[in-house]
């Protein structure tokens, strides 16, 4: 099964920092059974979610790299994430040369409601499989907006 926990990157500095947004419908498979009669967004896709944005800013600066999740230093969850809310993901990137770090949080309403540290691996893979390989001037460090 994928899980696609951003619906966009909205603005991004490659390799310095992404923002991405992710609107939860109720039709969400997870909610049938998290948590029955209380729909909730399971931390661990609130994880995810700061992970696949970081991973789209550091993919941005670093072609031919696949950054995988190899681990997650630290995860705080201060609250719940419902059907209806539009959560805004903010991640800043450190990109070393065999190794990436992100640090996140996930805002709804203009409130910090989860926040985590992870850390990916770099696996080198050719451009023409990269999977969602961001295109254009992205690698050129400059600032993007609107949809990737």
């Amino acid at each position: 099964m994928r899980w696609l926990m951003v619906d966009k990157i909205i603005e991004m500095e490659p390799g310095i920092k992404a923002t991405g947004v992710k609107c939860f419908s109720r039709s969400e498979l997870f909610f049938m059974d998290h948590f029955p009669g209380y729909p909730l967004v399971p931390g661990v896709l609130q994880i995810e979610m700061i992970a696949q944005t970081g991973g789209k800013c550091i993919m941005a600066a670093k072609p031919g790299f696949l950054p995988v999740l190899t681990s997650v230093k630290s995860a705080k969850f201060r609250k719940a994430i419902e059907p209806g809310d539009k959560a805004l993901i903010h991640t800043e990137v450190t990109i070393r040369q065999s190794y990436s770090i992100a640090k996140g949080r996930i805002e709804v309403d203009g409130k910090d409601v989860a926040y985590a540290e992870v850390m990916y691996g770099h696996i080198a893979i050719p451009a023409e499989k990269m999977p969602d390989a961001p295109s254009g001037d992205s690698a050129s460090g400059r600032t993007i907006t609107g949809g990737i």
